[in-house]
């Protein structure tokens, strides 16, 4: 059991600047991953707000969009507002020919069906906006074969006019 012989005094103070450089350059490294982690943190903050951001964007775009699809709806429903059973508003400015409607003839007349943009809005793509669209489409075309029975319908009465 030999005690250690005392180190000498500049050995001893070389030895602790060394533990002391050591232990310096451990906190500076521990610093840079905290500012490192912190920096990391920060950008997926900026990153969630941005995307709360675009939610919130996008929700509002599609409650515009339903709205669009609901004040859509009210207008082709029977009876709704704006029906096109009987009378058929001219460029949306609220007011309308009389145009008698035959029976059978149920819907709207060529070139009034207004653009789909207008009511499919920012979210076009969408399943909804898709089936409007093929919706509209089908009113089109029923449009024009009731425009083409009147029309053929207006020649017969003339027709039957002429006669003696």
């Amino acid at each position: 059991s030999r005690s250690p012989l005392p180190v000498p005094f500049p050995q001893r103070s070389a030895r602790e600047h060394q533990d002391g450089e050591r232990a310096l350059r451990e906190a500076r490294s521990v610093r840079a991953e905290q500012r490192d982690r912190l920096q990391a943190l920060q950008e997926q903050v900026e990153q969630l707000r941005q995307q709360e951001q675009r939610l919130h964007q996008e929700r509002l775009s599609l409650a515009r969009q339903r709205e669009r699809l609901q004040r859509l709806r009210d207008e082709l429903s029977p009876g709704g507002p704006g029906t096109l059973l009987g009378t058929v508003p001219v460029n949306g400015l609220g007011s309308a020919l009389a145009a008698p409607v035959a029976p059978g003839a149920q819907g709207l007349l060529p070139g009034l069906l207004p653009p789909v943009g207008m009511f499919l809005g920012d979210g076009g793509d969408t399943l909804a906006s898709a089936a409007l669209y093929g919706h509209l489409l089908l009113l089109k075309h029923r449009a024009q074969m009731d425009h083409d029975f009147l029309e053929n319908e207006r020649i017969f009465l003339e027709s039957l006019k002429k006669r003696p």
